[in-house]
């Protein structure tokens, strides 16, 4: 039986990057409801889960700076109807980890789409592909997805929670022209970033272990892009852009540091 849940409250945010070649900041007009309650699974609610992280640290490191991080905008957009979806865990110990996905509607109500999935963490950079044995997502529709770090079992209280939204879009055809004539994933993720899909971009190198600079490079354009559309925001919705670019920026740190 299909679930869904009611977001706390609702905000409108509009994304008015101009597009500037190089550093890939594409024009959107996106209205978005506001970061919704962990779903109910047996687990209870935590009262305020927030867009891109949900608290310093992880499991093991309550007083760390790094914390669990979606690895790319709070609000994005991709052209893949089976996105792949990338996040950091701080955490040398690994814990159990659930994985959700929902569709939004004009109603701020959402459908869950990927539901508890199970996932066991570990130190650094994770990926997740959407899975093939479920019906594709849909292009004009928007969606939310959250990473849960279970820390404690019999205390919900303490899970780390990051979620993020983003829509699916038609992909433009000058990229798609683009994209015929790229021999190698950096060169298709180049062009992803381009045009300011992240999602698709980060993607194409996720599991490249070769081009780990590049890919670096990628998290710190994302994290630009943050601060850039935050300077165009103002309240919550701002301050929620520029945690993430200073969560980003930990990463992008730590990752350097191996």
């Amino acid at each position: 039986m299909t679930k869904t849940y009611f977001s706390k409250h609702y905000w409108i945010i509009k994304l008015l990057p101009s597009l500037v070649i190089l550093s890939c900041f594409f024009v959107v007009n996106i209205v978005f409801a506001a970061s919704p309650n962990r779903p109910m699974t047996g687990r209870t609610r935590p009262q305020n889960p927030t867009l891109g992280g949900g608290g310093r640290g992880g499991c093991s490191l309550a007083k760390a700076k790094e914390t669990l991080t979606i690895l790319s905008p709070i609000y994005g957009r991709t052209v893949s109807t089976r996105p792949v979806f990338s996040w950091f865990v701080p955490d040398t110990k690994s814990y159990p980890m659930e994985l959700y996905l929902y569709e939004y509607n004009e109603k701020g109500k959402g459908e869950e789409i990927l539901a508890q999935i199970p996932l066991q963490s570990k130190l650094g950079i994770m990926n997740y592909n959407f899975p093939q044995e479920k019906a594709a997502l849909s292009v004009g529709k928007q969606y939310i997805w959250q990473i849960v770090l279970i820390c404690d079992n019999n205390i919900p209280a303490k899970d780390v929670i990051a979620e993020a939204v983003f829509d699916v879009v038609d992909i433009p055809a000058s990229l798609n022209n683009q994209l015929k004539g790229a021999k190698t994933n950096r060169e298709r993720s180049e062009l992803y970033a381009q045009f300011g899909f992240w999602y698709d971009a980060f993607a194409e190198v996720s599991n490249d272990f070769i081009n780990t600079e590049f890919k670096l490079s990628l998290l710190e354009r994302i994290r630009q892009y943050e601060i850039n559309t935050a300077s165009l925001l103002q309240g919550r919705d701002k301050k929620d852009l520029e945690d993430q670019a200073v969560r980003l920026g930990l990463v992008i740190s730590v990752e350097k540091a191996k």
